[in-house]
Formats: structure tokens, sequence, C-alpha cells
């Protein structure tokens, strides 16, 4: 893994289905915020698109950890990105710490409404916090927002077999348990075949 991803493989966007009435008394859409220890966990919003998140994109370190090439999105272009998350669908979840106010990284989840499942990517765009233990304090948070109020059964991280640092965090981690090794999954930027293990959490 690169020193600054903290990064799962994002999941392949799948065709709108029809949305369901939420049940667990969140509306529809409704935006995300937690607290927990030192960071705040909320929904992005397009006003939160500023030169230093866009900095992030072109991070070549943490996106390697994604597996993605440099994103060479302007601003209103980010700003227009963000506005593209729905709160029920797709999730931008920021991580900001609590003290500072500042955005240090993000989740996204992808949430499949009609089988409960979310697919989750992480990463720490804030170099002062990579190896900081920032997925350890907001992980348990952020899935028991999801279990208790979006009325999601299962969240899994697919992670890039070479992200030592990042399959550190979830081996580990009693929340998740290892599903699989899907063999030569996804191509490398460099064009190697690499394999992806899959992690995942269920509500209790």
């Amino acid at each position: 893994m690169a020193p600054g991803g903290q990064a799962a493989v994002p999941p392949a966007r799948r065709p709108a289905t029809p949305i369901p009435v939420p049940q667990y008394g969140t509306p529809a859409g409704a935006p995300l915020l937690v607290e927990t220890g030192d960071f705040l966990l909320r929904s992005l919003v397009p006003a939160d698109a500023n030169e230093r998140f866009l900095a992030w994109l072109g991070n070549e370190e943490m996106l390697r950890g994604l597996n993605l090439p440099l994103l060479n999105f302007t601003l209103p272009e980010l700003a227009d990105f963000i506005a593209g998350f729905d709160n029920q669908r797709n999730y931008l979840v920021g991580i900001f710490d609590k003290r500072t106010r500042l955005l240090i990284g993000f989740y996204t989840v992808d949430v499949n409404l009609a089988h409960k499942v979310g697919h989750l990517t992480t990463g720490i765009g804030e170099n002062a916090y990579w190896g900081k233990g920032v997925l350890w304090a907001t992980i348990d948070a952020l899935l028991d927002h999801f279990y208790l109020y979006r009325d999601v059964d299962k969240m899994v991280a697919r992670i890039l077999g070479n992200n030592r640092r990042m399959l550190f965090n979830f081996i580990d981690n009693t929340r998740f348990v290892f599903e699989a090794r899907l063999r030569g999954e996804c191509l490398s930027l460099d064009g190697k075949r690499l394999d992806v293990l899959v992690f995942a959490s269920f509500r209790t």
C-alpha cells in the first residue's frame, strides 16, 4: 500500500434500481452526521470542494492505494462530483478532525438497496494523518450508523492484495471477517494483475 493510502477498491457502479421506502426512521437522502472520539463524520456537500481537497486527487501516493490514475478535476468539477452522491444509493462521507474542523479523508459507500449491502472505500488525504489509526478510530461509528439508521445488513471492503497496511487494519479488525481472495481480479496502473481480498462486516 502507498504510505498515504487507507483505501479499498471501489466497486463498479450499478444501474439505478427503484428506491424502497426507508424503514429505519432516517428520511431518504438525509445527510450523515456522526461524532466519534476526536473525529467527525459527515456527508460532504459541494461547498466542501476546495484547493486542498483538489490536491489529494493529484497525490500519486494516495491514489495508488485506490488503484486510480491522477484525477485532473477542476474545482467546479469536484463540486459537481460531490453533488452526485445522494446519501441513499451512494455516500461521500468526509472525515474531519473535530478539534481543527479540517477535512482529512473520506469514506465512500455504495449501497445495493435491494440486498441491503454497502461497498466501502476509504482514503486519507492529509499526510499528517497517515499511519495515525484514523480508520480504527472511525470505522465502528460508521458501521453502527449504517446498521442502525440506514437499513444496511452487510458492509464489504475489497482490498488490493499489495495494500499491506490496509490489509493489516482489516485482518485485525473484529468487526470484519475475511470472505474471499479473488485472484488476478484487477489490473494495476502498470498493467500487472492484482489479487483482491474481500472482507465483510454484518449487522448483528
